[in-house]
């Protein structure tokens, strides 16, 4: 009786082997999938232009003078370089730059933003110069266009 059981382990052993097998599962191919791989490589040079020549990067909001001059307001494009919610902050940044010899103004939109406004001009390219100009100082610098 022992070689018997041993027989039938044996045999179940080997069934149960064969049938586990991975190899008999049906593989899914995948079109085109053996293409070999290439090791050349191309590189292509693209000229250094600036991102933003050609096309205005603005943000459009309502806004009104905090206080200053409303010949401002004659200006399309506004630089700002601040944007408080406390009118403290703004005015604290706005007297730094007057002593530094700019003419800074705070204007406050519908939301109570208040915004710093360092220069403002008619032409878009050139708010974008005074933005290249300044970027080392305030990297986060924008245009500001009234709605």
């Amino acid at each position: 009786m022992s070689k018997g059981v041993r027989l039938f382990f044996m045999t179940a052993t080997i069934v149960l082997a064969f049938t586990a097998c991975k190899s008999k599962q049906k593989i899914a191919s995948i079109p085109g999938g053996n293409i070999p791989a290439t090791t050349e490589t191309t590189t292509t040079t693209v000229p250094q232009t600036d991102p933003n020549a050609g096309v205005e990067v603005t943000r459009n909001e309502s806004f009104k003078l905090s206080d200053g001059d409303a010949d401002l307001l004659k200006f399309k494009y506004h630089v700002v370089v601040g944007s408080f919610k406390s009118q403290t902050n703004a005015k604290g940044l706005q007297t730094t730059l007057v002593n530094e010899g700019n003419k800074a103004f705070v204007v406050v939109n519908e939301q109570g933003m208040y915004r710093v406004l360092v220069t403002s001009y008619n032409v878009y390219s050139e708010a974008r110069t005074k933005i290249n100009q300044i970027k080392d100082r305030f990297a986060d610098a924008w245009v500001l266009v009234q709605k």
